[in-house]
């Protein structure tokens, strides 16, 4: 899937809007046709931060460690839970309280983290080392207001894999 990390910035940001213009669509009077549009326009929508943290966390250096299982699962559980309350409330949302509001809390947790990842290997890659949580929080935010972030984080990715293609390429012709 690195293709779709070697877009540029604005096609990345024509899926985005086209992403969050189907999760906000309503057709009046068919409520299981508007649920439909907003679980694809989730899945767009969510797809970049998937993406980035998948293809980035490849070519983190070996010395870099960071959890990539727990990004997994976290991406897993927050889009389940997510779905999963589409499809029973017909896309009309649910309010928890008490004892079943626990369990939300974490689908909550696991979202920020969902997000903050690719924040984290983005930050980790260019640095050269693990990065901390003051080092990365600013495209945390990016990427939690993604339409707008995607100008300022795609960018440098595109340069990230550039500069991968380089090493890349001079390995094989030293090999050669």
């Amino acid at each position: 899937m690195k293709f779709i990390l070697a877009l540029k910035h604005w096609h990345i940001f024509i899926i985005l809007v086209i992403g969050s213009v189907l999760y906000n669509f309503t057709i009046e009077g068919n409520a299981h046709l508007s649920m439909y549009f907003t679980i694809v326009g989730v899945v767009i929508y969510s797809l970049w931060p998937m993406f980035v943290g998948n293809e980035l966390n490849q070519l983190l250096p070996k010395r870099i460690t960071l959890n990539f299982n727990f990004f997994l699962i976290n991406t897993f559980i927050w889009l389940v839970v997510f779905l999963g309350i589409l499809v029973i409330s017909n896309g009309e949302g649910m309010t928890f309280t008490g004892l079943s509001a626990l369990p939300m809390f974490y689908a909550i947790f696991a979202y920020f983290y969902f997000l903050a990842y690719p924040a984290m290997v983005l930050n980790s890659i260019e640095k050269g080392k693990e990065a901390s949580l003051g080092q990365y929080i600013g495209d945390f935010f990016l990427i939690l207001f993604l339409p707008i972030g995607i100008w300022f984080l795609q960018p440098r990715i595109n340069r990230i894999l550039e500069n991968e293609k380089i090493a890349s390429v001079e390995e094989l012709s030293n090999n050669s």
